[in-house]
């Protein structure tokens, strides 16, 4: 079915004929004489676009537009107006308004205009399609709904769950959503990343230690299957698992048991696995770096998370989520997004995916007025390093003269602060992306006194 249109005209005659002929190109259109029914119809109907006259008693077309951003940013609005002018046309882009048409104009016009907005948005999906949430998760795609089905489907099983996507898909969130959708729901949910860990220190933390196994063991602690008995055990980048310690969680698996550091006694847990990586297990199972046994273990229900790059239908929606999410946070009084504003996140290619996306929303929202503009969510950069050639670009074409020392500092420490933002503080993830150690990592953020929360 087309999308859903709303007719607002105080001249009889045009309005009519809008309906009808709008009506015979396939969409489904509701008309109103003024905008106090206009604003009683959006509120109660899931319209996708509204096309409304600027001049009209009471209630005017910019005072309407007003109310349908701050209600709904994603809705697109048209404004109709017979007092064409370089103001009214900056004015109602200015508002938020997606476009302007001129009267007179042929039906032919509004539906070259109305096909124009619409053609992007994927099949039998209108601009307001129904939102599902899940969790704390929300899309409107198809492809998401349809991996919210096999998650429910599956969420009340014993066996284990493989999240594969990239960084920022959303993985926890997916873990979190199906112990909660569980019958361990109230029981523990330990969540563990494996990246960046000494073998020894990384078995200690998933097993515990007896005292007295290593040096600086001075009590028995437990390990994170311990901490999760009863509950949901993730594991996050399990990749990362050196491959000496593989086998002792294939044991875990397979038979719910394992030793402390140090111990000899066999502990036993009821832990259900879900396991989550940004990598393709398989392709380092035929490289020989993952045991085989222990892939087809840990894959036994794969799911696969699409970035956000190939759901663009789902970038307004979770735009208009974070939005939300960060002025409750932050106390802020409510903003809308303007449809410009929006162009521009629907082009970037968000290769952080929606952890990407939230950092951009949160910034917009310390800069804005009320409103997010386009210069609000730009510069969108692909990656620190883009960011670092546009800093470059910056400071050399200034005139300001700056020694190449202190232009390399100034340059490593906006990738690193830029890194640490789009990986969410996390210094592991951040030290991969930036593609040095870890330890280097800290060195740097320690030199440019970066603050490590």
């Amino acid at each position: 079915m087309k999308a859903r249109i709303l007719v607002v005209d105080d001249e009889p005659l045009k309005r009519i004929t809008l309906q009808i002929e709008l009506s015979e190109a396939g969409y489904e259109v509701f008309e109103a004489a003024d905008a106090q029914t206009a604003r009683r119809i959006f509120d109660s109907t899931p319209v996708d676009v509204v096309v409304s006259d600027v001049r009209m008693p009471g209630m005017d077309g910019i005072e309407l537009l007003s109310y349908v951003r701050k209600q709904r940013p994603d809705a697109i609005v048209i404004l109709m107006t017979a007092y064409a002018s370089v103001e009214t046309a900056v004015r109602a882009i200015k508002c938020g308004a997606y476009d302007y048409i001129t009267k007179p104009f042929t039906t032919q016009e509004l539906l070259d205009k109305l096909e124009q907005v619409l053609v992007n948005q994927p099949p039998d999906e209108g601009l307001n399609g129904d939102i599902e949430h899940f969790g704390r998760l929300v899309a409107r795609s198809q492809a998401m709904k349809r991996l919210f089905a096999q998650v429910r489907a599956v969420a009340d099983s014993e066996r284990t769950i493989l999240l594969c996507g990239e960084s920022g898909t959303g993985k926890e969130l997916f873990a979190e959503a199906i112990h909660d959708h569980s019958r361990r729901k109230g029981k523990p949910m330990v969540r563990f990343s494996c990246a960046v860990l000494q073998p020894t220190v990384l078995e200690s933390e998933l097993f515990g230690h007896e005292k007295g196994a290593f040096t600086g063991a001075i009590r028995q602690k437990p390990g994170r299957f311990e901490l999760a008995d009863g509950g949901t055990m993730l594991l996050d980048e399990v990749d990362d698992i050196p491959f000496e310690l593989q086998v002792k969680l294939l044991r875990v698996i397979e038979q719910q048991e394992f030793e402390r550091v140090g111990g000899e006694q066999p502990i036993r847990v009821d832990v259900r696995l879900i396991c989550a990586t940004k990598r393709d297990l398989f392709g380092l199972v035929k490289e020989g770096r993952f045991r085989e046994d222990l892939y087809y273990r840990l894959n036994v229900i794969g799911l696969s998370i699409p970035p956000l790059r190939e759901r663009p239908s789902d970038i307004p929606i979770l735009a208009r989520h974070f939005m939300k999410k960060h002025a409750s946070l932050g106390g802020d009084e409510p903003t809308i997004i303007t449809q410009h504003a929006l162009d521009e996140l629907m082009r970037h290619t968000w290769p952080g995916n929606a952890r990407e996306l939230e950092h951009v929303i949160e910034r917009a929202l310390a800069f804005s007025d009320g409103e997010i503009r386009p210069e609000h969510v730009l510069p969108l950069s692909s990656s620190p390093s883009e960011a670092a050639q546009t800093g470059v670009a910056g400071e050399i074409g200034d005139g300001a003269p700056m020694g190449l020392n202190e232009t390399v500092s100034d340059i490593e420490r906006r990738m690193i602060v830029m890194a640490l933002k789009q990986c969410a503080g996390n210094q592991a993830h951040a030290a991969q992306r930036l593609g040095i150690p870890r330890t280097t990592l800290r060195d740097k953020m320690s030199k440019y006194d970066i603050p490590a929360g």
